[in-house]
């Protein structure tokens, strides 16, 4: 149960820092830190589902509400919650046997969450920033937005992960 509050009060932190902090920060055109995305890749990987689309779901909706994403925020982290397992696999070669109660992502290196985290938000800024277009008139514009979002998101989540493997996972 302690477990479960703190992981609750970390990813309420999250979102209060992206809705209120990260999201009123311009940097520049292409550089939008999302850590987001963060309470839905670091949920237990021996979760059903079921459940963990419901949470993205939450999150997605709410992100939505706040920011006035009209669906943006939700139809960019359903997909993530779905494709969470085999970024797992493809980025650290580890995968969730059916049925394993043990914590999968505290038993692993920190390096190695870094490494399936990073994976993941690329694939969520992929599929956020080109649904944000809906057009490739300029696709290195689009690449670049990626992939600086992406390089400027892990610099701000890598503290969030250090504070998740100290004191929930």
């Amino acid at each position: 149960m302690y477990k479960q509050f703190t992981y609750f009060w970390l990813a309420f932190a999250i979102l209060v820092v992206q809705i209120f902090l990260l999201d009123n920060i311009s940097i520049a055109m292409w550089l939008r830190p999302m850590i987001f995305p963060l309470v839905v890749l670091l949920l237990p990987m021996e979760w059903r589902m079921v459940w963990t689309l419901l949470s993205a779901l939450a999150i997605g909706l709410t992100m939505d509400l706040a920011l006035g994403g009209s669906g943006l925020y939700t139809s960019s982290l359903l997909p993530l919650a779905v494709l969470r397992p085999w970024i797992m696999y493809l980025t650290t070669g580890r995968t969730v046997e059916h049925g394993d109660q043990s914590a999968l992502l505290s038993r692993m290196l920190t390096k190695q969450v870094m490494l399936y985290v990073a994976g993941a938000i690329l694939v969520h800024h992929t599929l956020f920033f080109m649904l944000e277009t809906l057009s490739f008139a300029s696709p290195m514009r689009l690449v670049a937005t990626i992939l600086c979002s992406t390089l400027l998101t892990m610099v701000v989540s890598a503290p969030i992960i250090q504070l998740y493997k100290s004191k929930i996972a």
